[in-house]
């Protein structure tokens, strides 16, 4: 009984190093990056834990030690693969279920605050700076929502 409990944690021990890269993987997946490195960080978890996991159930060849060579220059190539990293992407995820755009079938009513002759004076009360057609940032958004607001509770004391 001691000698098998001692061969789990053994196992364990010796596969530690493919666990701390997955976990190292994991915790870089969780911070902000870009749709690119997203994609290549998602590829290496993957790849470290099936190797992970092939250590643990003992299906894993053990490491063998190699000579390092020095790589020898070679002439970069003219044609390059220029596969997107979203075409792979499409290619990994096979979707079984359609998708459903809404959860319910009831229709979508959308209404404006104002109706009538009240949404009449609203428009040409409302004066939005030119930055808020297509602002450039969250800030800018933001600001330009605040700006609505403010023109709104004005138009309300006044209407």
């Amino acid at each position: 009984m001691f000698f098998m409990s001692f061969l789990a944690t053994a196992g364990k021990k010796h596969c530690q190093s493919y666990r701390n890269k997955l976990d190292n993987i994991q915790a870089q997946q969780r911070q902000a990056s870009s749709h690119k490195r997203s994609i290549s960080l998602s590829n290496k978890e993957a790849k470290a834990r099936d190797k992970w996991w092939r250590c643990e159930t003992g299906k894993l060849k053990p490491k063998s030690k190699k000579k390092k060579q020095k790589k020898a220059k070679s002439k970069p190539s003219s044609k390059k693969n220029n596969i997107s990293p979203l075409a792979v992407t499409k290619k990994k995820v096979k979707s079984t279920k359609s998708l459903i755009p809404f959860a319910s079938s009831s229709p979508v009513v959308v209404r404006s605050r104002y109706q009538g002759e009240k949404l009449q004076a609203w428009l040409l009360f409302y004066q939005p700076e030119k930055v808020c057609s297509r602002p450039k940032s969250t800030q800018q958004f933001a600001a330009c929502v605040e700006d609505k607001r403010r023109q709104q509770i004005e138009f309300e004391k006044s209407y």
